[in-house]
Parts: structure tokens; sequence; C-alpha cells
């Protein structure tokens, strides 16, 4: 497994890629569809766009990638109005409304040989999800190194954000954290560090 991340957009974020046997899935492409695609290589397939919420800064290159790749799109359903309504994903100056077809996740997923773990960790949106794939984490802006993400924004909410923490907090400490800002951790480092956790 190979992990490709790309630092994106104003807000310094991350893409990921997933790379295995061929097969790329990629994750919160967040700006600059062009740079994504070159960092895919010709014999490589890309077999999914997967989603850890709706804010403008994590979806500004779906429709692209999406129509480029003709694969499918996930996000949780709790954070399809964000991406519908410029207001609500922050997005007034580039407008982003996606006209992709999403598809909804459920607690497990299959995109070619991938499977994929999916916990929902609403907070930082109500629609925020983790996925977990063997030892990766990817938590979007569910929890960062050594930090969370803000509540602040519209429908977040503290109250369920620890609830997402505690569920975070049962994992695996071996578990790598690839957050949607800055750089990754383990969750055994959070473990000792996050003042959240």
């Amino acid at each position: 497994m190979e992990v490709r991340t790309l630092v994106l957009g104003l807000f310094q974020t991350n893409t990921y890629l997933l790379v295995e046997e061929g097969e790329v899935v990629i994750i919160d492409p967040v700006s600059k569809p062009d740079r994504i695609q070159a960092k895919i290589m010709e014999e490589e397939k890309v077999v999914g766009i997967l989603l850890t919420h709706g804010h403008f800064d994590h979806i500004g290159a779906v429709d692209d990638l999406a129509e480029l790749y003709q694969c499918p799109v996930y996000l949780h359903y709790e954070d399809y109005e964000l991406t519908q309504d410029p207001q609500k994903n922050y997005s007034q100056t580039k407008k982003i409304k996606l006209k992709t077809k999403l598809s909804f996740y459920d607690d497990q997923i299959q995109l070619g040989h991938y499977r994929f773990t999916i916990h929902h960790t609403a907070g930082h949106t109500p629609g925020s999800v983790c996925i977990e794939y063997k030892d990766a984490l990817f938590t979007g802006d569910t929890l960062f190194k050594e930090s969370v993400g803000r509540t602040d924004l519209y429908r977040g909410s503290s109250q369920e954000l620890k609830q997402s923490l505690r569920q975070i907090a049962k994992m695996d400490p071996d578990i790598i954290i690839y957050p949607g800002h800055e750089e990754q951790s383990t969750l055994a480092h959070e473990f000792k560090n996050n003042p959240y956790l």
C-alpha cells in the first residue's frame, strides 16, 4: 500500500492517493485536478473518490476527476447539503456546487479490491467520516496531529465531536492517521499528546 499526498489550495489541504495493486482511490480531491491527475500513472486505474466531509476545501476537484475517471464518489448523506450550497460549504467566491451523482456510505464499502470501514465522526460537520483501510485512518478535519477540527462552522457540534473522539479512542494505537491538514501521525502519539483525546 502506498499513500501519495498532495497539499493543495488556500488552506493547504491534503489530497491523498491510496495506491495498491494498480488501483487508486482519491481521498478529498481539493483543487487543481491536473496536478492530481499528474500523480496517477498511466497504467493505474482510479476506482473511486472518497470524501471525508463536504467543505469546499475538500471537494473542489470532484466534478472534473469524476468525469475524467468515470468512477463513483462517496460521501456521508448528512453532508450532501453542503456539497450543493456554496454558502454552507464556504465557497462563496468559487461557488462550488457538485454536479456529480454522489453515493452514500455504508459502514463498509468495496471499491475494486479495497474494502473500507467508514466511521461516522460527526462534529466538524454532521456528515464527517474517518476512512479506515488496513493500518491507515484518513481523518479529514475530525482529528489532526495534536488537535481537532473546529466546530463553529455550519452545523458543527462540539458535543458530537466529543462523542466521535471517544469512538476513535477505542481504536488500535498503531493506526497511522492521515488528517485533512498538516502532517500525519499515529493514534499512539495522539493518545499521549493530543489534549482532546
